[in-house]
């Protein structure tokens, strides 16, 4: 059969014979391109899920349709905003206020009115300072670290009672503090993780987004 009868010669079904389903052309230069590759790295072109470029412009106004009451993008650097932070703050300044209790009645005497004082203020003050950060990662991480220094004091504060007693059972001052290092470090590491996170999202999923519009306006300067 020739191609005179209509019909494709043997072995072609329509399609490029020496196209590989792994790659795929860049909708603007035609550069073969692995597949899933977002970006053209000749000729910086933003490509989409489909294949086909991607308009940042039209990114632009999604993002900022949908997002601009919870995120603010200032700099290339990402940041929550204030009503989200305070309630991240106040979620992750939880675990310090029965710390900060525990530390003050180690020292200190408390009635019941002065122990609700104390707890709500080991909560609503690292609270505050910890809806500063930029997004909840980063508060959460700030919160870890502030458990850790808190963690530590422990057994300093039970130094005078020679450690925990609660009725016949009684734990050394030398275990609390073995116990209260182990805790302590894994909180310290874990909250150095979340930071390196943390800073990751502060900078942005769209960084790379950013870069290529620069660089798409740089190319048309020359």
């Amino acid at each position: 059969m020739t191609e005179s009868d209509g019909n494709p010669p043997p072995g072609d079904d329509g399609d490029d014979p020496s196209g590989d389903p792994s790659e795929f052309p860049c909708p603007e230069c035609h550069t073969a391109l692995p597949a899933g590759t977002r970006f053209c790295p000749d000729c910086r072109t933003p490509i989409g899920e489909d294949g086909e470029t991607v308009q940042l412009s039209e990114l632009d106004g999604r993002f900022d349709d949908e997002r601009t009451e919870y995120l603010a993008v200032a700099g290339s650097e990402r940041r929550a905003s204030g009503r989200i932070m305070v309630v991240a703050g106040l979620a992750v300044a939880v675990p310090l206020a029965p710390l900060g209790l525990f530390l003050v009645s180690t020292v200190a005497s408390l009635t019941v009115w002065t122990a609700a004082l104390v707890f709500l203020g080991s909560w609503l003050a690292p609270a505050a300072y910890l809806a500063r950060s930029r997004v909840p990662a980063a508060a959460f991480a700030r919160s870890l670290s502030l458990v850790a220094a808190a963690t530590v004091l422990i057994p300093v504060g039970l130094l005078g009672d020679g450690g925990l007693t609660s009725g016949d059972l009684q734990v050394p001052v030398e275990t609390v503090a073995v116990v209260a290092l182990v805790i302590a470090g894994l909180a310290a590491v874990l909250g150095k993780y979340m930071h390196g996170q943390a800073s990751a999202r502060v900078t942005g999923d769209e960084r790379a987004f950013e870069d290529a519009r620069l660089d798409s306006g740089s190319y048309g300067l020359l």
